[in-house]
């Protein structure tokens, strides 16, 4: 998620809006500093965040490490990465919106946690909050730089709206996107 907000270039513009405060488990931010290794930036990116106040790192409170636990141990097919993990195990604790964009996790949160609530970088960026700052030349912007840039998978029930947003042209180029959806971009377009 953190990846997909950042490279948007709209990180800030997005967590101004938002009603309440986001936080970032430090595990997650553990996982972000390991990604430097392999040339990835977003640690950077999200350590310049908490350091303006728009996010604040904590540690996983002891009461959520039994949620935290049960999502990392098991078959590979039923846990997670430790930044989901407490990403998810802290929503829990706290009684708040779980920011995951990889589907693994949010398949994993509404079968174990269905009451708890999921948002996307896309559910964000479509926000009626993101959308009073933002216009839509701008939407479709820093939609494209999250599916050009990091490859952001945008949910199902989003894909439509995705499309519409970025135009024919540009949907063409999100290669993340799934080949339905540019084959059909590309068919409105050919129509033309």
């Amino acid at each position: 998620m953190w990846i997909n907000l950042l490279a948007s270039g709209r990180a800030v513009d997005v967590l101004r809006v938002l009603p309440k405060p986001t936080i970032i488990p430090s595990i997650a931010l553990g996982e972000l500093e390991r990604g430097r290794d392999k040339g990835r930036s977003a640690h950077v990116g999200v350590t310049s965040l908490i350091e303006a106040g728009y996010i604040n790192a904590i540690d996983l409170p002891e009461e959520a490490e039994g949620v935290y636990l049960s999502l990392v141990a098991g078959r590979a097919s039923e846990t997670l990465d430790d930044g989901e993990a407490a990403t998810l195990a802290l929503s829990v604790h706290l009684g708040a919106t779980a920011l995951i964009d990889e589907r693994k996790a949010i398949c994993i949160a509404a079968s174990r946690f269905p009451v708890l609530r999921v948002a996307t970088t896309t559910d964000l960026l479509f926000s009626a909050q993101v959308r009073t700052v933002l216009d839509a030349g701008q939407l479709a912007d820093a939609l494209f730089a999250s599916l050009m840039e990091a490859r952001m998978r945008v949910p199902d029930h989003l894909l439509d709206e995705v499309c519409a947003c970025l135009g024919s042209d540009r949907t063409q180029l999100c290669l993340s996107l799934p080949a339905r959806a540019r084959a059909f971009r590309k068919a409105i377009l050919e129509s033309r």
